[in-house]
Order: C-alpha cells, then sequence, then structure tokens
C-alpha cells in the first residue's frame, strides 16, 4: 500500500468535506464522477468502517483500565479514618 496516497486522499476528502456540503458537490459532479462514486462508495464505506473499528478498537485497548483487582488502589481520601 502506498501510505503517502492513502494519507492525501483521505486529507483531500477531508478538505472537500469541510468547505463544501454535500448538495453543492453533488451538483459539480460529471455524470461519469457521480456513477464512480456511486459505483464504489458502497465498498469503501464498508472497508473504512472496518479500518476504523480496528483502529479504534486497539486504541480503546490501551486506554482501558487494568483490569487486575490486585493493582487496584483504594484511599481513604477526605474523611476517612486518621484524618
Amino acid at each position: 500500500m502506498d501510505e503517502q496516497a492513502f494519507h492525501e486522499a483521505i486529507l483531500s476528502l477531508e478538505t472537500r468535506a469541510q468547505e463544501t456540503k454535500a448538495p453543492e458537490t453533488w451538483r459539480s459532479l460529471s455524470d461519469q464522477v457521480t456513477e464512480d462514486f456511486y459505483r464504489a462508495w458502497p465498498q469503501i464505506r464498508g472497508w473504512g468502517e472496518w479500518l476504523w473499528q480496528l483502529i479504534d478498537g486497539e486504541r480503546g485497548e490501551r486506554s482501558s483500565p487494568e483490569k487486575d483487582p490486585e493493582l487496584d488502589e483504594t484511599g481513604e481520601g477526605r474523611g476517612g479514618q486518621g484524618s
């Protein structure tokens, strides 16, 4: 995979989405580009959602709290014994 080309494609699509509304973009597309988008988008969307879920899952695992009860700390805090 050409990572640079993928990065540029994502940034280009993001920029387009930020700068124009979907109806405006649709009106500006040629018939051929409209047809290509219509044909390709379901596969691209499905693949992109799958990729996003993989990345989100990995990030979620890294940021999840440790689930080892022996590592849990409990403190008395304010108002506890010894205050």
